[in-house]
């Protein structure tokens, strides 16, 4: 009887577990910026944190994934500002 007891007890408290929700979607760190300052064409450019130490740029709709080479998300926005570049 105590074996049952304790199985249901296990049952009830895996069910409480495993009901927490799964779906907080985490809040990616994000600048849009205009790189049209190198290029000599209008080409803005949003630039995400991964979390990774990557990061994923998006222009004209297409996506890549860049490793930030041990610089910080924050690091690498400031490098591009002092390029000239805007973000924002």
């Amino acid at each position: 009887m105590k074996k049952v007891l304790f199985i249901i007890a296990m049952l009830i408290s895996i069910a409480f577990i495993s009901c927490s929700s799964d779906d907080d979607e985490i809040q990616k760190a994000c600048e849009t910026c205009d790189v049209g300052v190198l290029v000599s064409i209008p080409a803005v450019t949003e630039f995400c944190d991964n979390g990774d130490g990557t990061i994923t740029s998006t222009v004209f709709g297409e996506s890549t994934t860049e490793s930030l080479d041990g610089l910080t998300f924050d690091a690498f926005v400031a490098n591009l500002k002092l390029l000239g570049i805007t973000c924002n």
